[in-house]
């Protein structure tokens, strides 16, 4: 698993861990929620399947490999946490594996004006460790994009 430093500030929102949303944010690869009963996958998980309405899931391995679908450039600051950040990009993200799943996350390498829709993009994973619902801390894995040469 590539590994880099988190692109928005350290005291950024974390996501809430679901039980839906639990294996792609801890398993540091980008594990897509697929349904029992039909076989598709959908990105963001959720509590019942897009396609059929079906309420149980397993997960799927995806290679860490896309392009920028679309993106935008953020100029203006909206949180006083990001002054330091801006300008920065919002991409979207769709998988080679999974052409029909977009990933909304940032593309950390690229400066704002070499940003382009098709781009290649591979993933690379912030780790982050939180408090967890026990004692012991939990490690989430925020996914992140690179330009792939």
């Amino acid at each position: 698993m590539a590994r880099s430093e988190r692109y928005m500030p350290d005291q950024w929102i974390l996501p809430a861990l679901t039980p839906e949303n639990r294996a792609f944010f801890t398993s540091g690869e980008l594990r897509l929620q697929r349904c029992r009963a039909c076989g598709a996958v959908q990105h963001p998980p959720g509590e019942l399947c897009n396609v059929c309405q079906a309420l149980e899931f397993d997960y799927v391995a995806a290679r860490p490999e896309g392009v920028v679908e679309s993106f935008t450039i953020v100029h203006h600051v909206t949180n006083p946490m990001l002054e330091q950040r801006v300008p920065y990009n919002v991409a979207i993200i769709s998988l080679r594996d999974y052409p029909h799943v977009r990933i909304v996350g940032n593309v950390i390498d690229v400066a704002p004006g070499q940003m382009r829709i098709g781009m290649p993009v591979t993933c690379t994973w912030a780790e982050v460790r939180r408090e967890g619902d026990g004692a012991d801390p939990i490690t989430i894995y925020i996914p992140q994009w690179k330009h792939a040469d």
